[in-house]
């Protein structure tokens, strides 16, 4: 009996170290102005939210309901999320990283232009993508559409991340936030 208290804590360091693999897919219609993110952890969907612009204002929807949100954040929060983002940087690896697209305008010239600035630009990501995560996967297809007016695109992500590492960013965010309101008070006092 006494064994099995010995597999809760196993359990739970196993988590720990176990690495989170996460896909993200994102697809982006510049002419309707909306998106649709799709967040996946070990195959299992998590949260798939459409955001959409309407009248100069951000809609969130979820399967559930529908908010209107609006963005304000104070210097500290932002600092908060850079510093999260540094911390992590180093710690994830990414896996896959594909773009896929449909580029039409109203010319074919235009389109045909249009389709090789965006792959153009695409590529330029990859070889910087590349210096920092040599063992990523990445591709591009963005296709052009002649007949009609269209600019879609769509990206999936895919990384993994042990969860030590997320709780270890989250703490070192944290108190580097301290320090620095704890470094500001005391200069001013």
């Amino acid at each position: 009996m006494e064994s099995l208290y010995f597999l809760i804590p196993l359990f739970f360091v196993v988590l720990m170290i176990f690495p989170l693999s996460l896909r993200v897919k994102l697809a982006l219609d510049v002419n309707k102005k909306q998106a649709i993110i799709s967040i996946f952890l070990w195959k299992i969907k998590l949260i798939t939210l459409k955001i959409y612009v309407k009248d100069n204002k951000l809609y969130l929807l979820t399967k559930r309901k529908k908010k209107e949100i609006e963005i304000k954040l104070s210097i500290k929060e932002i600092y908060f999320v850079e510093s999260i983002g540094e911390n992590l940087k180093d710690k994830t690896t990414l896996r896959k990283v594909n773009f896929y697209g449909k580029v039409g305008l109203d010319d074919a010239k235009n389109t045909a232009v249009a389709t090789g600035s965006i792959l153009i630009a695409l590529k330029a990501l990859f070889a910087y993508l590349k210096n920092y995560k040599p063992t990523c996967s990445m591709s591009a297809n963005i296709s052009p559409c002649y007949e009609n007016s269209v600019f879609i695109l769509c990206a999936y992500v895919s990384f993994t991340i042990t969860i030590f590492d997320l709780l270890f960013s989250l703490l070192i965010s944290l108190f580097s936030l301290r320090s620095k309101a704890y470094g500001k008070q005391s200069k001013l006092s």
